[in-house]
């Protein structure tokens, strides 16, 4: 009898036959693999949607700083000779700030926070911000609408030459 397709045997033949007559890779198609196909032009596409070129957005310009408010230069001298005479830690400092600002930040030791260019009067953003401000040191007395400023200057991040 010869085989043909509607012949039963000869489906069953095929059946049975099938697994052997395929390649060892089709029959492990099913198994999950971790190979990552090259595919030429389309590598190229995808990589235009991929950010791996560009870092993170850089980080906003921002400072942490801390004052002495005074309200005349008499007294910003000195406040600001007593900061010298001390040991020039952030302790002493914190002490002047208590007892001799009038400012509010003064019963947080003249902590300002963090904040970004704008947030304080263009003088004192001016030297907050400024490239040849040097960090950790005594600046001023900065005159503003407020008083005489003694400014210490904690941290900068981001950015480069904001003034």
């Amino acid at each position: 009898v010869p085989s043909s397709p509607s012949n039963p045997t000869h489906k069953k033949q095929l059946s049975s036959n099938s697994k052997a007559s395929q390649p060892t890779h089709a029959r492990a198609h099913h198994a999950p693999t971790k190979t990552k196909l090259k595919m030429g032009l389309f590598d190229g596409i995808m990589k235009a949607f991929e950010n791996d070129e560009y870092g993170p957005p850089p980080d906003a310009v921002k400072a942490s700083a801390r004052h002495i408010l005074v309200t005349n230069t008499v007294d910003a001298k000195i406040v600001k000779k007593k900061l010298m005479e001390g040991d020039g830690s952030s302790s002493s400092f914190a002490t002047l700030a208590r007892e001799y600002s009038t400012c509010p930040s003064g019963a947080e030791g003249g902590s300002l926070g963090s904040f970004q260019p704008g947030t304080m009067v263009p003088e004192f953003d001016k030297v907050i911000f400024s490239p040849d401000t040097i960090i950790g040191s005594v600046i001023g007395p900065v005159k503003t609408k407020f008083g005489y400023h003694l400014i210490v200057v904690d941290k900068r991040t981001g950015g480069g030459d904001w003034y």
